[in-house]
């Protein structure tokens, strides 16, 4: 089963004055290697830099995703501890029809 989150993309190539996106991302979290606290997004966050309707008071965490060989990071809006709790709730089993 998927689990949705809110990722924090860089729009644009690196520059001084950098636009982020947040785009809704579906993760399996049994790929989910690691979770950490993203404190540089959090800080740009504070000072108004990353999004209009996110709230200074918010945290976000970035996670290691298995790909096999190597490993995807991505940043997402929300603290390890809750990231870790949407990961690991208790999953329905669902048939596939087909």
């Amino acid at each position: 089963m998927l689990i949705k989150l809110t990722e924090v993309c860089v729009n644009g190539t690196y520059s001084t004055s950098q636009n982020y996106l947040l785009k809704e991302i579906f993760i399996n979290p049994d790929h989910v290697i690691m979770i950490r606290e993203e404190a540089r997004i959090k800080q740009l966050n504070e000072q108004g830099h990353v999004h209009k309707d996110l709230s200074p008071s918010h945290e976000f965490s970035k996670l290691t995703i298995n790909r096999g060989n190597t490993g995807t990071e991505i940043v997402v809006v929300g603290a390890p501890s809750h990231i870790e709790t949407k990961l690991n709730k208790p999953r329905k089993k669902q048939l596939l029809n087909g």
